[in-house]
């Protein structure tokens, strides 16, 4: 009888370890806003789109090394002009369109032809000069130019993946080929994903994993900290940096420090009146008190920046920032024709919610830099905070702004991608409407530029000239930390916050 009622435990456990649970809870401090690979731009929407779509090149599990994904295997030219992807046999999307070499050169021909109004488009396809079917399952593309970072970018949820060519709506309903499948979408409540149960790559989980993940928007921070203690849900997308040390306490909490290859900034409209004087700009600079901010703001959980790269990629560049000078700041400012009688008044538009890169949220910042900036009795600032949806939205339809608070985190861990983005003159995310010819020069040049040592020059020579002109102030990088319920296993993120979920499990 013993050994019988033994023998029923063990199979009750292995039972219940490998079968599948239902819910993963994960709290977003913001919804996602567009599922479309080529026209969404946010975090929250990169998230959940990690889990949807894949593409013929991949992440692997906590790197920035891509391996072949729906591509079960490729070859290059020794020019490093021709690729040719062998693709995976019997894979079908979410829809049931079977994925084939039609598909991909309906996804590449998509790509191409936005690459003049999508940056993720223009990132990963505007350099595709052709794409071919050899076969069924083959396809070759030809490049313009080699470029080192092709395969990685293939790997990139926004740009790279894979849609079925029969989507009709793929901002609000995406259709991939991916481990999880969108079943319910309430804006600005939550965001539910159902598990494939026709992936091709099923056999990854062994059986195991959560039936759906329900990505639960939390506007409030001490929310959805005590929906975590409660256990009503299992992953906090940040941890506010007032809660850091209370949750590193608890017993039944984990906190994950994850790498943040990105910055944050106090961004310049450099057309509008106010601020089209780089002297003005760049008295904002030397005012920034960041040591400040790093204490009243972020709890002490913060590095200093040292200007648009984050610090890993800054140390190759040697991008170094300016240090704060009020003196310096002042006498600009007074240069400029601003006093104590007439000072400097501009208004400020900043995210309400929680960033990665702004985790107190925006109005604890907006108050910081209200205290840093009026203390110098130079200069007035207008706070206006918006949902970040909302700032984005304008911003991207070029409505008149004087400055912005955003963050831009690195796609592909390459210094490139950390600049050209945000400053060179034809970007659509050059929300700066900044223009300089070298620096597009220099960006351009660092593209096509294959020796290493020649490249980080051009860098380096791209952030003297950002310094000077000041289309931007950089703020602190945040020292980030995700919450997970203890119980989890499997949690992996890469640097460039690229998740994983059907790994996850009790």
């Amino acid at each position: 009888m013993g050994a019988v009622v033994a023998i029923l435990l063990i199979l009750s456990a292995y039972l219940h370890v490998n079968a599948r649970s239902n819910t993963l809870i994960y709290a977003l401090f913001g919804d996602a806003v567009n599922m479309d690979p080529l026209g969404a731009t946010d975090i929250n929407s990169w998230k959940v789109m990690s889990q949807i779509y894949e593409g013929l090149m991949k992440f692997r599990p906590s790197s920035l090394e891509v391996e072949p994904c729906l591509a079960s295997y490729y070859e290059v030219s020794d020019d490093g002009l021709v690729f040719t992807f062998y693709l995976q046999k019997n894979v079908q999307f979410q829809d049931g369109t079977p994925f084939d070499a039609d598909a991909v050169i309906w996804n590449a021909r998509r790509g191409m032809e936005k690459a003049d109004t999508s940056y993720y488009a223009d990132l990963v396809w505007g350099n595709v000069k052709a794409v071919e079917k050899l076969s069924r399952y083959v396809v070759r593309f030809t490049l313009k130019e080699p470029r080192a970072d092709f395969l990685t970018n293939l790997a990139l949820p926004f740009g790279g993946s894979m849609v079925s060519p029969n989507a009709t709506d793929l901002k609000n309903n995406p259709i991939g080929t991916g481990p999880y499948r969108l079943t319910d979408w309430v804006r600005n409540k939550a965001i539910t994903l159902a598990y494939n149960s026709n992936w091709w790559q099923s056999k990854l989980t062994d059986g195991v994993g959560f039936k759906s993940i329900r990505y639960l928007v939390v506007d409030d921070p001490e929310e959805a900290v005590n929906l975590l203690r409660q256990g009503k849900v299992h992953i906090l997308s940040y941890v506010p940096p007032e809660q850091v040390e209370s949750l590193n306490g608890e017993v039944n909490v984990r906190l994950e420090k994850t790498p943040l290859l990105g910055t944050s900034f106090l961004g310049f409209n450099t057309k509008s009146a106010v601020l089209a004087d780089a002297k003005v700009r760049q008295s904002l600079l030397f005012l920034l008190d960041q040591d400040y901010l790093i204490k009243h703001v972020y709890n002490g959980l913060a590095l200093r920046s040292q200007g648009p790269l984050p610090p890993a990629l800054e140390k190759e560049i040697e991008c170094r920032y300016l240090s704060p000078n009020y003196e310096v700041g002042v006498r600009l400012l007074q240069e400029a024709g601003y006093s104590k009688e007439s000072p400097l008044h501009f208004t400020l538009e900043v995210p309400l919610e929680p960033r990665d890169y702004m985790p107190s949220g925006g109005v604890k910042l907006g108050e910081g830099l209200k205290e840093v900036y009026e203390s110098t009795g130079l200069v007035k600032v207008t706070f206006v905070y918006k949902p970040f949806e909302s700032l984005l939205k304008d911003l991207m339809e070029g409505k008149a702004t004087e400055a912005f608070i955003l963050g831009w985190s690195s796609d592909n861990g390459q210094a490139d991608n950390m600049l050209t983005p945000l400053f060179h003159s034809k970007s659509p995310l050059n929300f700066f409407k900044y223009e300089n010819s070298l620096v597009d020069k220099y960006l351009e040049e660092a593209q096509t530029e294959l020796d290493e040592n020649k490249r980080e020059k051009l860098y380096r020579e791209t952030c003297g000239i950002l310094l000077k002109d000041a289309p931007a102030v950089f703020l602190p990088i945040p020292v980030s930390f995700k919450a997970l319920d203890d119980r989890l296993r499997g949690y992996n993120i890469n640097p460039i916050n690229i998740e994983q979920l059907y790994f996850v499990r009790y």
